[in-house]
């Protein structure tokens, strides 16, 4: 009868920790998390001078003797900022690209809130867990029983199905659709997209169009005026169905998103002074109550 191994051994067979020269360190491939900044990076690159980089990053081989990232640029960022030379590495071999990312994007949801992940970010985790889920793969628990083990951090209940990824993150089916799509998107309409330059619902249009009409669109509007660079779900529509007719061209896009004059299919809604009044203040301006409407109708969709 084999002998049962115990969990510290199972991480051993798998993998080994390291101290790795900062210099020998590249980033994650197209790394869609955005790094800390301000006060946060400060308060961490003062706890390594102080503390040394207690918990290990992760890596892959990348050849060259090179090892690429998947969990800790932060952590060697801040090495970097404090003088540090060289910090505690996990080394996994073997790795799919697959495997890679979902390592990359567990471990951010550990470390930060899915509230405070950009679009593109959340686009990014949920299609990584979407993903997993469908594959059902065991090598999944595997790697995160690993990470658990080295940070002490609990990580989300695996899930089986679209609705409890929902339910894991507050989001409705529609929403969670919504996000797998946008990751569709090329990098520079995710851009758009995390600066509310894009909609959410014309985003998840636009992520239909094949990609080099994604790319003729970003050159479109590059075109427009300041004031037009936008994307209307209207104009977002007629661009899907024009590319599911094949008929996009750099012209015809920058025809679409020409300003229109006419009236709006939606027509405006007149809201009373009392029913502003439980919600603003008197000295808070028309554009500002707009704003504040539209971010929190924004949230409300979200969760649709």
């Amino acid at each position: 009868m084999e002998p049962v191994k115990n969990k510290q051994q199972d991480l051993k067979s798998i993998s080994k920790i390291e101290f790795r020269n900062l210099n020998d360190l590249i980033p994650f491939k197209k790394h869609p998390f955005t790094l800390y900044e301000g006060q946060r990076f400060t308060d961490m690159v003062e706890s390594v001078r102080a503390n040394g980089v207690i918990v290990p990053i992760v890596v892959r081989p990348a050849g060259d003797g090179k090892y690429e990232i998947l969990s800790g640029h932060n952590r060697v960022k801040a090495a970097k900022e404090a003088g540090v030379d060289s910090i505690p590495a996990l080394i996994r071999t073997g790795l799919t690209d697959e495997e890679a990312l979902f390592i990359v994007t567990e471990t951010n949801l550990m470390q930060r809130s899915f509230a405070d992940l950009k679009h593109s970010e959340r686009a990014v985790a949920l299609t990584a867990h979407y993903e997993a889920m469908k594959k059902k793969s065991g090598y999944r628990s595997d790697l995160i029983e690993e990470i658990e083990e080295l940070s002490g951090a609990p990580v989300g209940h695996r899930l089986k199905t679209r609705d409890q990824l929902g339910l894991q993150y507050g989001l409705g089916k529609t929403t969670i659709a919504r996000y797998l799509r946008i990751n569709k998107l090329i990098p520079a309409l995710k851009e758009l997209l995390d600066r509310n330059e894009i909609g959410m619902r014309a985003a998840e249009a636009l992520s239909f169009l094949k990609s080099d009409e994604q790319a003729l669109l970003v050159k479109a509007l590059e075109k427009l005026p300041a004031d037009g660079k936008k994307v209307s779900i209207m104009q977002a529509d007629i661009l899907k169905e024009k590319s599911s007719n094949e008929e996009l061209t750099g012209s015809s896009i920058l025809e679409i998103l020409k300003p229109r004059y006419s009236d709006p299919k939606v027509k405006a809604v007149n809201l009373s002074g009392q029913f502003l009044s439980k919600h603003f203040s008197p000295e808070q301006s028309a554009d500002e109550i707009e704003k504040i409407i539209g971010t929190a109708l924004d949230m409300y969709f979200e969760k649709v």
